[in-house]
C-alpha cells in the first residue's frame, strides 16, 4: 500500500493519492462532476463519503 502525501487545504488536511481507474468509469465520473459545477477530486470525494456514510464537513 502506498503511502499518501497530506495537503493543508481549506477544509482541513487532505490526502493525495494516484488510482488506476477503468476509463468508462473515468468519463462517467468527471461527466458527472462537470454537470455537477465540481471537479472530479470533489466529486471522487463525495462518492467515497456516500460510500462510508461520513458527512460532508463543507456544508
Amino acid at each position: 500500500m502506498s503511502e499518501a502525501m497530506t495537503n493543508e487545504d481549506s477544509n482541513g488536511p487532505m490526502a493525495r493519492t494516484t488510482i488506476e481507474v477503468d476509463r468508462q468509469v473515468w468519463r462517467q465520473v468527471r461527466a458527472e462532476a462537470v454537470s455537477e459545477g465540481k471537479n472530479v477530486s470533489e466529486k471522487l470525494e463525495e462518492i467515497l463519503r456516500d460510500h462510508v456514510e461520513l458527512e460532508d464537513d463543507t456544508a
